[in-house]
Order: structure tokens, then C-alpha cells, then sequence
């Protein structure tokens, strides 16, 4: 029965609390000089309860990838008070080479386990 136990521990978590707000001032700059982009936000308060970011770029309509998983820790590392990560171009599994832009979103997930809404598009 680990499937309704599962099952089960979903639906407390759903009712105990919401999921995050969606993340505010997120920014995709460029940076290197090599093709990356910047991608920035701020951080939600503690009472969030943030346990991560997942950042998604876009990679047709409605399509996204999933980049990459931004812990608190990254905090400032990029730009003073503000979370972020680095994208390179690459060639894998989508070619991003030659390519005008390329656009992010970013997602908080609660120590919950819960994700909020994606952030408002931005493309770098």
C-alpha cells in the first residue's frame, strides 16, 4: 500500500498549506561575452518557506526544459541580495546556438514540496 500512503501524504500537504507565491523580478541579462545569460530574481521572504527555485527556459511555445535547482545559498553570488544561475548556450538536447534569445521562468518549491506558479517570461 506505499502508493495510498503516498497518495494520502499529498493530499495533508495540499490541504496544510499553499503553495508559494509566484517569484517576483526575475531578469535575464547577458554576461561572459560567450553567449550566457544572467538570470536573476529575489529571493521570497523566509516565511515562504522556500526549500528551492527551479528555473525552466523556454524552449518552444508552451515547451520548457528545466535548467537547473537554486537553493538560498546562491543568494548574492550574482548580484548583491538577488538569486540567480548562469546559462550557457549549448547544443544539447535542443541547439541554442545562433539563436536571437532565450527565455527563462523560475518557480519556487516549498519545503513542502509544493510548487508555486512560474514567474512572468523573461528573455535574455
Amino acid at each position: 500500500m506505499p502508493f495510498l500512503a503516498d497518495l494520502s501524504d499529498r493530499f495533508k500537504k495540499a490541504r496544510c498549506c499553499p503553495p508559494p507565491p509566484a517569484v517576483q523580478n526575475v531578469t535575464a541579462t547577458p554576461g561572459g561575452g560567450s553567449g550566457e545569460i544572467v538570470v536573476t530574481w529575489d529571493p521570497l521572504p523566509p516565511a515562504a518557506n522556500i526549500a528551492f527555485y527551479r528555473v525552466y527556459e523556454r524552449k518552444d511555445i508552451g515547451t520548457y526544459w528545466l535548467l537547473g535547482i537554486v537553493t538560498d545559498a546562491a543568494t548574492g553570488l550574482l548580484s548583491p541580495g538577488r538569486v540567480g544561475l548562469v546559462d550557457a548556450a549549448d547544443f544539447w538536447p535542443w541547439p541554442t546556438a545562433g539563436v536571437a534569445q532565450r527565455c527563462y521562468v523560475v518557480t519556487a518549491v516549498s519545503d513542502h514540496g509544493l510548487e508555486g506558479p512560474m514567474s512572468t517570461e523573461v528573455c535574455g
